[in-house]
């Protein structure tokens, strides 16, 4: 299963990804935690699109994906090739969004990985959630 979709890089648009992620999460019967967890993951990458990358990048690129594993692997890519860092430490403007994507991740044995998008000079930040137990 595979679903591709962009939104512009505007604030406004972010409640669009996260909906649109829902819709189709829900519809390939998904677990309610599952849903939850992947639109936050993708409501934080599209939020840093539209804070770090939107000059460069009009577009985020969403991907949701199902791969034989089986694990769910979201990604968002845009056209700014700096790759994200999370922040020591919050402040008043942000720099929550890479530490709660990080928490969530290693909550759910994911993980994270940052890969070039050759075609626009940018990055994809790929996400892999497992969805059987993992066993401790």
């Amino acid at each position: 299963m595979r679903h591709d979709f962009q939104v512009i890089s505007e604030a406004e648009y972010v409640p669009l990804a996260r909906h649109e992620t829902a819709k189709v999460l829900a519809d390939w019967d998904m677990s309610e935690e599952v849903v939850s967890t992947a639109c936050l993951i993708i409501s934080e990458l599209v939020t840093n699109v539209v804070q770090h990358a939107a000059v460069p990048s009009r577009t985020a690129a969403v991907s949701l994906a199902v791969d034989e594993q089986p694990a769910l692997v979201p990604a968002v890519a845009d056209a700014h090739p700096l790759k994200p860092k999370p922040l020591p430490a919050a402040h008043d403007l942000g720099g929550r969004g890479l530490s709660l994507v990080d928490a969530l991740l290693r909550e759910g044995h994911g993980r994270a990985e940052v890969l070039p998008e050759t075609a626009t000079g940018g990055k994809r930040i790929s996400i892999r959630l497992p969805l059987a137990p993992v066993a401790a």
